[in-house]
Parts: structure tokens; sequence; C-alpha cells
């Protein structure tokens, strides 16, 4: 990996866009309606954790990478990703 790309924390839309994947194309991945992707990528907080790590496989990032870091507001409760 690049190191110029280690500390920047990416959206879901950063991550996908710089996969070159289109909303539709994450939305077939995950077996969900593209609506569903795209409320995903609005509110990271309605992500279950499930297909957090499904995202994070597809995207080729470290699920706690994508989804969590020192500065950000999600956390784990209940097999959701929540914020604090």
């Amino acid at each position: 990996m690049d190191n110029n790309l280690i500390n920047i924390k990416f959206t879901l839309k950063q991550a996908r866009l710089l996969k070159g994947l289109k909303q539709e194309e994450m939305a077939k991945r995950l077996g969900v309606h593209v609506q569903t992707y795209r409320r995903m990528e609005k509110q990271p907080d309605t992500v279950t954790v499930g297909d957090a790590k499904k995202i994070s496989e597809i995207l080729q990032m470290d699920y706690d990478y994508l989804f969590f870091n020192d500065d950000s507001t999600l956390s784990r409760e209940s097999g959701f990703i929540t914020t604090t």
C-alpha cells in the first residue's frame, strides 16, 4: 500500500469510487437493492456488521480501517454499526 494513503479515512463512497465501482454494482454484490446501498453510504450507522464486513471484502479494505478509526463516531453494538 502507498504510504501516503495509510492515514486517510475514506467514506464508503470514496472507497467505492477508488475501486471504480458504481452503487448499482456494490448493491448487486451485496445482494441488496440499490436504494439500500445508497442509504448505507449516506448513513453508515445503518450498516449491519455483516454487511460492513462484506463491503470491506468487496472493496479490499480492512474492516476496521474503513468503518472505525480514532476520530470515528461509529461503534459496534448488537450486530449493527452505531453512532456514539
